[in-house]
């Protein structure tokens, strides 16, 4: 307490206080208040231990993963371009698959980011997804491994249909640049198991209609986003533009997998969108995925989408698909029609933005008809029955109508060429190149599209539809022809004609496209891709074509067709194109499927009794054909080689130079001929068999009164073929055997012949074939004798005999393919079934062939003829011992010839005495022939007794 009042005073002094101030704090009050400072570590340092691969910062892919999670769009972003290196610099080991964290959990990662607020974050995904797709595409066949497990796509599929169902407009978007990936990368997945995608597709740009009580779900109505970034217009031409995509590569697949094939019953086994039931069981609603199809994505993607729906895989989903997307197609085509100026002068001008449009609805309706028109196979016992997958009279009935009023009122379309204004128009070089206007091509696509569609109809047998569209589409058809198409382009006027030409009730309005399509098609050449498109066409016509005259062989044609003069010769003049086709198609490469199909259309031809078509035209050919150097004969492919010689079976008489052609081709060179042989299969003899064949067609060989007549003509060509066949028996045409065995000046009564042993490669092999075949077709031919006409019978024998003397009178020396074709024709004659037989001279000259044949073969002296092989020597035993053990007389002179060689006639030297001693007891060696002789010998001493 203060000792003075004044110090009193002072500590307990009244503060005076001024309103609206606050009081002050006391002297003695304790602050508590204070401040800190934080520290972010958004990275931690690790200390890499070398087991797990880790990125620049040292982070794991756990660590990676985790941060893609955070709440932070940069820690995001970062989280990606983690993965991103860590995809770039530890790829073989993200591909193992027994590693746990593989790129299948990156993958899901970025399925769950799609969906992401920032659009940074989702374009870093969008880019890492492109890398990894297209790495994993290329790889694909290298990764086979699905122990992982997990439905991988399926997990991707339904991420990406949330962000094609969001409400922002640019997830949307994104989702579709992952659609389009995917459809780059994996097309054969994208295009098999669709799922909800389509259906998405179609609600980007569509939304159901609820009309009160009476509301259906499945009625759709376009969608309009007044919020939108993008006019409407330009958005819907980006879903469209989906769309076509997916189902041009569905087309894609199915062209592709038919070229593979090969063959149509091929064609549904692998194709993927061929439709056609698996399970006979279930005919209308079969899932149509293939093993070996779904397991390109599955595997790679430990799994694959096993579970997702396989829209429009199934008849009846494309069924619903088709009653879901048209309706809302039409809407898209009536929207961008109304957006034209009516103050056109003409209705058909389209604007180029409202072309786009128009453009795309055409196409995906034009591919949705062409998938539902695919062949499906119901009944696996009768493969050659294929049926549409949806019924054209469904088609027919649900959208015909509407077609004709939209799309054919004012078809065909122009597009509206705005002019510049306020520029000057610049004038085009002479060497500059002038762009073509991307207008142009929607234009050309539009049309042909609505040609397309229209002529989908007419797969419905049944329809008549009308002449006002039919010809509007012909005439556009027959214009379009002069603007050289291109391959697309191509395939689409094909698949046009080829259905207008299945309708009978159509085909005739047609005529003047179809021969458009001829003119087309002979200018081209065959180094085009075209050439071979409009060959197919033309092919198919020909084969399904019934409007002959003559009958029919095989099944019956589906329609028939009243006969159609213009038609008829369009289709003679694509047949007698065929064998100069068959030449230029002879020079490219990878060829053999085009030539089999040239000659499988040229034995349909001879099948439907319609040689006179071509044969003109092919028989001119046929020296180029035939042609050893060049020909078609040329080629290494037996399957073309046996074609081609089945063919001359059917053809016009061969000349002497054709003829000679096929001798070259069959002996030429003696190293390797042109015709293989071997033991299972041999072209020579079937080349041979058909030159029979074709003789006896062109001939009148059947009967007495019918030969007797033969015109000089005929007489030319039947001595060329008995040379021919007689230059295949003795193995050599004229010159080559006058230079190997050279006629003597002075030849003697009765020479004993010198045989050369000269054989190169297999032509022993080749030639004792070769001489079976025309000993046993030339022995065994005869025609009966005519009583009534005083006609005897007639054969082949007496002609070879002149032939064989005229050949052996001259020489004193022989091939050994020669004699070896002698003896083979004697033992064919020797045997029962030979009507007439050689006569006793004949068998006197030839004896000493085969006595000279034994005789050298067991020659001691080897030094003026080559040692024959071992094969030749055991060949000729074999022949000889089976043609004597069945001829008596010959077998009796050739007994006697050795007997008298080995006495020393014909002034013989001693080791051609021992070698005719050798070759006589090689004879009774043969238990058979010893028999015979002894039999022989023991009559001859009863009747010197008697």
């Amino acid at each position: 307490m203060a000792k003075s009042k004044k110090n009193r005073q002072k500590d307990f002094q009244k503060v005076k206080l001024k309103v609206g101030k606050k009081l002050p704090k006391g002297d003695n009050v304790t602050n508590l208040s204070f401040k800190t400072r934080q520290i972010k570590l958004t990275q931690r340092i690790k200390v890499d231990d070398g087991q797990k691969p880790v990125t620049r910062n040292k982070l794991s892919l756990q660590d990676l993963l985790r941060q893609c999670d955070h709440h932070s769009s940069t820690a995001r972003v970062n989280a990606v371009c983690g993965l991103k290196e860590m995809w770039t610099t530890h790829y073989n080991e993200l591909m193992v698959c027994t590693n746990v964290h593989g790129y299948g959990v990156i993958l899901k990662k970025l399925a769950n980011m799609l969906i992401d607020n920032e659009a940074v974050v989702r374009h870093s995904v969008i880019n890492l997804f492109k890398m990894m797709l297209q790495k994993l595409s290329a790889n694909r066949n290298d990764t086979g491994c699905s122990v992982l497990g997990g439905n991988l796509f399926t997990h991707i599929h339904a991420y990406m249909c949330c962000a094609m169902n969001h409400v922002h407009e640019d997830i949307k978007l994104d989702a579709l640049l992952l659609f389009d990936c995917l459809l780059e990368t994996f097309p054969t997945l994208m295009i098999q198991q669709t799922g909800d995608l389509l259906k998405n597709l179609v609600g980007l740009i569509s939304a159901p209609s609820y009309l009160g009580s009476k509301g259906d779900s499945t009625t759709q109505k376009l969608s309009l986003n007044p919020d939108s970034k993008l006019p409407a217009m330009k958005f819907r031409t980006r879903v469209l533009l989906r769309m076509k995509r997916i189902f041009q590569e569905a087309l894609n697949d199915n062209t592709k997998q038919t070229l593979e094939s090969g063959s149509a019953d091929k064609t549904f086994k692998q194709g993927t969108w061929s439709l056609f039931s698996d399970n006979p069981n279930s005919k209308n609603d079969t899932s149509l995925t293939t093993a070996q199809a779904a397991n390109k994505f599955s595997l790679l993607f430990f799994g694959g989408s096993l579970e997702l729906d396989d829209y429009i895989t199934k008849p009846s989903s494309l069924k619903a698909f088709l009653n879901l997307s048209i309706p809302v197609l039409l809407q898209c085509w009536k929207e961008a029609r109304a957006s034209i100026d009516e103050h056109t002068s003409s209705d058909n001008l389209v604007s180029a933005d409202s072309l786009e449009v128009m453009s795309l609805v055409m196409c995906v309706i034009q591919h949705m008809f062409v998938l539902c028109l695919s062949s499906q196979r119901r009944n696996v016992n009768s493969p050659s029955e294929f049926f549409p997958t949806v019924d054209p009279e469904l088609l027919v009935k649900n959208y015909l109508t509407d077609f004709e009023k939209l799309f054919m009122n004012k078809f065909p379309y122009s597009v509206q060429v705005l002019p510049v204004v306020g520029k000057k128009r610049k004038r085009s070089k002479s060497n500059q190149t002038v762009q073509s206007d991307p207008s142009q091509s929607s234009l050309l696509a539009l049309n042909l599209a609505v040609c397309d569609i229209m002529a989908s109809f007419c797969a419905d047998r049944k329809l008549k539809p009308k002449i006002e569209w039919m010809k509007k589409v012909k005439d556009y058809i027959v214009n379009f022809f002069r603007r050289s198409p291109g391959v697309e382009q191509s395939k689409i006027l094909i698949r046009i004609l080829k259905n207008v030409f299945s309708n009978s009730h159509v085909v005739a309005h047609f005529v003047q496209a179809l021969k458009s399509a001829m003119k087309h098609y002979k200018s081209l050449t065959t180094k085009v891709p075209q050439k071979y498109l409009f060959f197919k066409l033309f092919s198919h016509i020909g084969q399904h074509w019934d409007g002959w005259e003559t009958e029919t062989q095989g099944p019956q044609p589906r329609c028939r067709y009243e006969h159609n003069a213009d038609l008829c010769n369009l289709v003679k003049e694509f047949y007698q194109s065929l064998p100069e086709l068959l030449l230029h198609v002879k020079q490219l490469e990878d060829n053999k499927v085009w030539l089999m199909e040239i000659l499988t259309l040229l034995r349909h031809g001879n099948g439907l009794k319609i040689r006179r078509l071509y044969g003109d035209t092919f028989h001119e050919k046929l020296s180029e054909i035939l042609d050893p150097q060049s020909g078609i004969m040329c080629t290494n492919d037996e399957e073309i080689q046996q074609q081609m010689c089945f063919l001359l079976s059917f053809s016009a008489p061969l000349t002497r130079e054709l003829l000679v052609q096929m001798l070259c081709l069959i002996r030429r060179p003696q190293e390797k001929p042109v015709l293989p042989h071997r033991k299972s299969w041999s072209l020579v003899s079937h080349s041979i068999y058909n030159i029979i064949q074709n003789m006896k067609k062109n001939l009148p060989l059947s009967d007495q009164v019918l030969f007797n007549k033969i015109t000089p003509e005929q007489r030319v060509v039947l001595s060329d073929y008995l040379r021919f066949l007689f230059s295949l028996q003795i193995g050599f045409i004229a010159e080559e055997l006058n230079t190997i065995c050279p006629e003597s000046k002075k030849p003697s009564s009765k020479v004993w012949y010198s045989v050369d042993y000269t054989v190169q490669g297999d032509q022993w092999e080749r030639h004792a074939d070769i001489a079976n075949i025309v000993a046993k077709e030339l022995s065994t031919f005869y025609i009966p004798a005519d009583t009534s006409h005083g006609f005897d019978t007639f054969s082949f024998i007496g002609t070879l005999e002149q032939l064989w003397k005229k050949m052996l009178k001259s020489r004193e020396r022989i091939h050994i393919l020669s004699a070896c074709s002698l003896i083979v024709f004697l033992h064919q004659a020797s045997l029962a079934h030979c009507v007439l037989k050689p006569s006793l001279e004949f068998y006197t000259q030839a004896s000493v062939v085969v006595a000279s044949v034994l005789s050298s073969l067991f020659s001691l002296d080897k030094s003026s003829e080559q040692s024959p092989r071992e094969e030749v020597v055991w060949g000729l035993k074999s022949v000889v011992t089976k043609c004597l053990n069945n001829d008596s007389p010959l077998l009796n002179l050739v007994l006697t010839h050795l007997t008298e060689r080995s006495q020393g006639s014909h002034s013989a030297k001693d080791w051609e005495k021992k070698a005719a001693q050798t070759a006589y007891d090689f004879l009774l060696s043969d238990e058979a022939i010893h028999e015979r002789v002894k039999s022989k010998n023991d009559g001859e001493n009863e009747m010197d007794t008697s």
